[in-house]
């Protein structure tokens, strides 16, 4: 998971056609957004114009809000979900919060690259269907059977391997 950060500008100011702002890296402290932002009774709104999380937000998402999903972030931190968490979060579900809360429903496997991988994994090192004899390995189309499973199943093909979401 790369760094998160947020940048965070002065509206008032912004409206008026200067920008004023400046990257935070999360937790985010209210009180040192105000004092490099210059907000104060005349500036008090601010925007999020960009970020770089792990999950999507909007210019108007709450401080108080992304430093908790950035303390879900943390967590999954150096985690095989947590390396593509955004797109596991596209794929399955509605939020990144209901990501993290069925994280532990989502299998990994690390060692493949495309479905007939994950085949090849179940059927022959996993032992799915028990102990299947040599001879009868070359008739096996590991192709068509990881191509079953994506149609029949929750599965991710990723850069960084395929997810299979159980729920």
């Amino acid at each position: 998971m790369e760094q998160m950060r947020v940048y965070i500008a002065n509206l008032g100011k912004y409206n008026e056609g200067e920008l004023v702002g400046a990257w935070f890296t999360p937790p985010v402290d209210f009180d040192e957004v105000k004092e490099r932002i210059g907000l104060n009774n005349e500036y008090e709104e601010y925007a999020i114009h960009d970020y770089e999380l792990p999950f999507e937000i909007d210019e108007y998402t709450p401080i108080e809000e992304i430093n908790r999903l950035c303390g879900l972030a943390k967590e999954l931190e150096g985690t095989p979900v947590g390396e593509v968490a955004l797109e596991i979060q596209h794929a399955f579900f509605n939020s990144f919060e209901e990501m993290v809360e069925h994280v532990d429903d989502i299998v990994y496997y690390p060692d493949c690259d495309d479905m007939s991988d994950v085949a090849y994994f179940l059927i022959v090192e996993n032992g799915d269907f028990g102990e299947v004899p040599e001879h009868l390995m070359t008739y096996i189309d590991f192709v068509a059977c990881g191509r079953d499973l994506e149609i029949g199943g929750n599965y991710l093909v990723t850069s960084r391997g395929v997810f299979e979401f159980l729920g």
